[in-house]
């Protein structure tokens, strides 16, 4: 540890006498006194130095104030004689003093002859003209000796390292340097670091010490350097608040220093490595020289001990962060491919080594063709925020076409027309009605995603509610022919809010799942909003995942703004939007806002009870991460479904004007009215036994469908 006394001067200027120095001949005295401040300010030690200057041998020496001076104590008893040129030094005395002291003693010596000579104190460390140079005094001038009180730091250190918080094996954002802060001196300071949090400082007997952490940027990382300006601030005893800069225990003094820090810590030697390349899709037969690129395909590499996983980008290009060490490393593209497909080459060999820079090991390309001519679209949707009574509420219509064959069709949404109203869309809509909106696409080629963009108006109390269900499906046409025709449907229900966090995860298909539904996927949904006062330059949304997902069903459906993706370890997924220049809120609240949204399965393990969960950690440029709620969804028996069911009444049944719905135990709970051809006829919030009027209904039967939390139930109801 570097040690540093820390001296307050206060300037004065003296007026210098000149003497002779040289010894005298005759009899002669000479004294010099120091001061200097110790335990407080209101006690100051002194030393003298007293010198026969003379050729005569002197006796009974002492010393007396000088006039003017208050009264010093001293520590040693008159001196019997000093012979010629002898010298008696270091002996000691003190004084009561405020914080500035200027004092003066005169020394007493008796001649051979028994007569008496006198000398003024001189101040050695002042200046003074001998001969007419300048030099520091001596015994031969008579400036008084000036005390200033001194606060003693005799050490303040900082010292940083860099930690892997989330043990991934990667400099990434999401690992730290955790600081040590030590502060040396009998004052009570406090610590202030404008790049890291403080933690409590803790104080003792001349000694304060405190931690603190800074999480690092994907800045910082491209640097290779994190930059800290900090400082000591304390309460001087005579001078009054004190600055004072840390000093780095690890100074790096080649590093640069763009910033003027005075604390520098070099993050890693070690910059992560890339693995890079790009995907096609052989739709011309002409080995992918003039293939489609193909986004969001899943790319794999492992050393044998840890695996690393990204997606494409819309260029169909991928980056794979690995370590800057030895390794051989082996890379495909077909984890999850459609048998359909095959992959040209199936692997890519990379050894990797250690370097002083990182390096994109490069041209890693894959080529896929199809063995047969396939179809299969899929599609799902999410909400961009809260559905709040009296507000707009924003969603997106996400679907993509996982064949090999450019499809043509239309999506076809249905909400519920009684609590929304349609508000705007974009791409507008071919076709709208008061619960319906239809969009039709044309020449959607293999592996092409697109996004639907709309809004609705939530209606007021008391037609809608905090805690109404909002009931919404969507279809992706055409089905017929379809691979996989589940993927072609998605159904959710959305809880009306009073407000909303601008930073807060969600799980679409909710809190439950039945043994019917283990099989199928999970979406999740971050959102984030830069409420800030400048724009963001980097967004990184990290999660740890839960172990009861299979994150090798993972898929990334959507998000607001180009991302990269990396799956780690197994378990440590990290969406980085770089150079997103997100706008802050009072600059632009519409563009502040983004999210990503996902969708897993779980484990086929995954049994009643099972609960899995997600949150988020968002981190805006330099500012610690923002962590999100935790979402959970849990595995429920089909007897929880059964029970909903029991839980509902219909009355009377069959009915000639109206019917009521009776609840046994009260929960939040919504009805849906469907024809015998599954036209919707009707939807709201169930009351238990609220009348509802059906009748304007034709005689015949009908579907009363409940959604519930917990599930849903449906029933039959005869109209006469």
């Amino acid at each position: 540890m570097k040690q540093k006394l820390l001296f307050l001067f206060l300037l004065s200027f003296s007026l210098v006498i000149a003497k002779p120095n040289k010894t005298v001949d005759g009899p002669a005295i000479g004294l010099k006194m120091t001061g200097g401040f110790g335990g407080g300010p209101s006690s100051i030690q002194f030393s003298f130095y007293i010198k026969n200057i003379g050729t005569e041998t002197l006796t009974n020496i002492y010393i007396t104030e000088a006039p003017g001076t208050s009264p010093i104590t001293y520590y040693f008893t008159p001196i019997a004689s000093l012979a010629p040129g002898e010298e008696i030094s270091y002996l000691y005395g003190h004084k009561d003093a405020m914080c500035y002291d200027v004092s003066q003693t005169i020394v007493h010596a008796t001649t051979t002859g028994g007569s008496e000579i006198t000398d003024l104190s001189s101040d050695p460390f002042q200046y003074e003209t001998v001969n007419g140079n300048f030099s520091y005094g001596s015994y031969y001038n008579d400036i008084p000796t000036s005390s200033y009180y001194q606060d003693y730091i005799t050490g303040v250190s900082q010292n940083g390292t860099y930690y892997d918080l989330n043990s991934n094996n990667i400099v990434d954002v999401g690992d730290v340097i955790n600081y040590t802060y030590l502060f040396q001196g009998f004052v009570n300071p406090i610590f202030y670091d404008d790049n890291a949090i403080i933690s409590d400082m803790i104080y003792s007997s001349g000694q304060v010490s405190a931690t603190g952490i800074h999480y690092i940027t994907q800045a910082e990382i491209n640097m290779g350097y994190v930059y800290n300006s900090s400082h000591v601030i304390y309460q001087s005893q005579c001078w009054g608040s004190t600055y004072l800069e840390f000093e780095d225990e690890s100074v790096c003094y080649s590093c640069p220093n763009p910033n003027n820090a005075n604390i520098i810590t070099k993050i890693s030697n070690l910059q992560p490595h890339k693995i890079s390349g790009n995907i096609k899709f052989n739709n011309n037969n002409d080995n992918c020289n003039t293939g489609i690129n193909l986004p969001q395909r899943r790319v794999d590499t492992s050393d044998g001990t840890y695996n690393y996983t990204t997606y494409t980008n819309t260029s169909g290009d991928y980056h794979i962060i690995i370590p800057n060490m030895y390794g051989n490393y082996t890379t495909t593209a077909t984890t999850n491919l459609n048998p359909n497909f095959t992959s040209n080459p199936i692997s890519i060999a990379t050894t990797t080594y250690n370097s002083g820079v990182p390096v994109n090991y490069n041209n890693n390309d894959f080529c896929f063709s199809a063995i047969t001519d396939f179809a299969d679209l899929s599609v799902s949707m999410h909400n961009s925020n809260e559905a709040i009574p009296g507000n707009t509420a924003g969603y997106y219509i996400s679907f993509w076409n996982n064949g090999t064959t450019n499809l043509s069709g239309s999506i076809q949404l249905t909400f519920d027309g009684g609590k929304l109203t349609f508000a705007n869309a974009t791409p507008s809509q071919n076709n709208a009605t008061t619960n319906t909106l239809t969009w039709n696409y044309t020449n959607l080629q293999p592996f092409e995603h697109h996004n639907i963009h709309l809004t609705l108006n939530v209606l007021t109390p008391p037609t809608v509610n905090i805690n109404d269900l909002l009931n919404f499906t969507v279809v992706s046409n055409p089905i017929v022919g379809d691979n996989t025709p589940a993927n072609n449907t998605f159904s959710w229900n959305q809880t009306v809010r009073s407000s909303f966090d601008p930073n807060d995860k969600t799980v679409i298909e909710g809190a439950y799942i039945t043994t019917a539904e283990a099989n199928n996927y999970l979406t999740y949904l971050t959102r984030f909003q830069n409420s800030g006062t400048a724009n963001a330059t980097t967004v990184v949304i990290k999660e740890t995942l839960d172990t009861d997902l299979d994150w090798n069903t993972f898929e990334p459906i959507a998000s607001s703004h180009e991302a990269n993706i990396q799956i780690r370890t197994g378990n440590d997924l990290t969406y980085t939007f770089s150079n997103i220049d997100l706008p802050y809120e009072s600059a632009n609240e519409p563009a502040s806002h983004g999210w990503m949204v996902y969708r897993i399965k779980p484990k086929s393990n995954f049994a009643i009870g099972d609960v899995a969960s997600s949150k988020s950690d968002i981190y805006f440029d330099y500012n610690p991460p923002i962590i999100t709620n935790t979402v959970t969804t849990q595995m429920v028996a089909l007897s929880i479904t059964d029970n909903v069911k029991g839980n509902f009444a219909l009355y009377p049944n069959p009915t000639s004007s109206y019917f009521t719905i009776a609840m046994q135990t009260e929960m939040n709970a919504q009805y849906q009215i469907f024809d015998l051809n599954g036209k919707h006829l009707e939807s709201n919030t169930v009351v238990s036994l609220k009348p509802i009027d059906i009748s304007a209904f034709q005689s015949g039967f009908y579907f009363v469908t409940i959604n519930t939390e917990l599930g849903k139930a449906t029933y039959k109801l005869v109209k006469n």
